[in-house]
């Protein structure tokens, strides 16, 4: 192709296009040169600069104790619902029947309507009145056939013997047989009358066995009588506070119907969902310190159930705090309005054994197992093992920090650990370490060290 763009260009042509590039090229080359030669100096400082400012903590042991967070909501351990336990229909209300009201145990909350009870009462003694009469007749009765079949008992016994005098006289010729037949007759009918008697004798036990259970009967019936009478006073089975009282007078209630629920707010059970890894922490006898989220109010309990499996879907498992309050009793209504109300919501730190010195560090100086120390002015990185995490303040510090990573091995007393980990400092870079105490009394904040922020609830585990 190049041959043919040769023969078709003129050699003027190709010489003229050249000396052109060549020109152009030329000028540029001179330009550069131009520009190069007429640029400023800027001059060198022969002040060495300073090195950063980096925010840094300086280390020592911190007595602390491991403790766990768990959550749950409050349940009063003494709690009942009152049922009514007959039908009737409602005549009165107790002094205290309303929703808040403090009730002393066995107070009457509600009175129904016992009257049809009582008449069934009265109806269950007249008949075992009844009973008594008919026993004290039989009684008469088997005292008089005992003596009859005495009686009748000895006739047979002369009629026995007068037979054999009889038959005796007759063999010797001395009687007819028509004595004899009539010697042997009355001993029949003296017999037939001994054994009517030791029947009437015989058939006093079964009455007297029948009438016992009729007594019996009644008797039962007596005492549901008298219990139906007795739950007509409803009272409250525990001491506490009224959670529901609806009923008026006048109201038809039913057997099972819930009439009042009384709670007792003496003492308080907590069942708190920790993490499953922390159940080691939260042994039955553990101190639990509680708080009610709301307004922070606080109680100390004790675990004094922990259960048995751990929940799968959760990973949790499930601890039980009990604590006291003050007693809720008449003339304390008063302390009402401090007492923890079943039902809030709470939070409580567990804190078991007793509280030991460790390293700590804040959680953000960590990163990628490593932390940024500084040895004579240089950086220098650091691999570190984190034993547990702790969610609280540590003001010995200085910082505001509620996130701390507790370490496994102890770092010396004195060693300046870089608080934001995230930094990008070389190997070995110099550097000017600021303390907290110094960054405050020099009137400001050095970029690294956060303002700060309010604590986190967090778990301790």
């Amino acid at each position: 192709m190049s041959d043919t763009l040769n023969q078709r260009l003129p050699l003027s042509a190709i010489v003229f296009r050249t000396v052109v590039c060549l020109a152009f090229v030329g000028a540029g080359l001179g330009i550069v040169g131009a520009l190069v030669a007429t640029k400023p100096d800027a001059g060198r400082n022969p002040t060495k600069a300073p090195p950063p400012r980096v925010a840094v903590l300086e280390l020592a042991p911190i007595e602390i104790e491991r403790f766990v967070r768990g959550y749950g909501t409050a349940r009063a351990v003494e709690s009942a619902d009152v049922p009514a336990r007959v039908g009737a229909i409602v005549v009165a209300l107790g002094t205290n029947y309303a929703v808040g009201r403090p009730v002393a145990k066995d107070e009457i909350l509600v009175e129904l309507d016992a009257s049809d009870f009582r008449q069934q009462v009265e109806i269950a003694r007249e008949a075992i009145r009844a009973i008594e009469a008919q026993v004290a007749v039989i009684e008469t009765q088997a005292r008089a056939a005992r003596e009859t079949a005495e009686l009748v008992g000895r006739e047979r016994e002369i009629a026995a013997r007068d037979l054999e005098r009889v038959e005796n006289a007759a063999r010797e010729g001395a009687a007819q047989a028509r004595e004899v037949d009539l010697a042997r007759a009355a001993l029949i009918g003296a017999t037939r009358a001994t054994v009517a008697a030791e029947d009437a004798v015989a058939s006093i036990a079964p009455r007297l066995q029948a009438l016992a259970a009729q007594r019996a009967v009644e008797e039962s019936r007596l005492k549901l009588a008298e219990s139906s009478a007795e739950r007509c006073l409803i009272r409250a089975p525990i001491a506490g506070s009224l959670q529901l009282a609806e009923l008026e007078v006048g109201e038809s209630v039913v057997p099972g119907q819930t009439i009042a629920r009384v709670v007792d707010r003496t003492r308080i059970e907590v069942p708190l969902r920790i993490p499953a890894s922390a159940r080691a922490l939260a042994p039955v006898g553990a101190h639990a310190e509680v708080v009610v989220r709301a307004d922070g109010r606080r109680f100390d309990g004790e675990i004094v159930r922990v259960a048995p499996e751990d929940d799968a879907a959760t990973r949790t498992a499930t601890v039980f705090v009990e604590f006291t309050q003050d007693a809720e009793r008449e003339g304390a209504r008063d302390l009402a309005p401090t007492l923890l109300a079943p039902g809030a919501f709470v939070e409580a730190r567990i804190s078991a054994g007793r509280p030991e010195l460790r390293t700590l560090v804040p959680r953000r100086a960590i990163r990628d197992d490593f932390i940024l120390v500084v040895e004579s002015g240089r950086v220098h990185q650091h691999r570190v093992s984190v034993d547990y995490a702790h969610s609280d303040p540590v003001p010995s510090t200085g910082i505001a920090d509620t996130d701390w990573a507790v370490l496994t091995a102890p770092l010396g007393p004195g060693t300046l650990v870089v608080l934001d980990g995230s930094r990008s400092l070389a190997e070995g870079q110099e550097i000017s370490p600021v303390k907290p105490g110094e960054a405050a009394a020099a009137g400001g904040t050095p970029a690294s060290v956060p303002a700060a922020e309010a604590p986190r609830a967090g778990d301790g585990a």
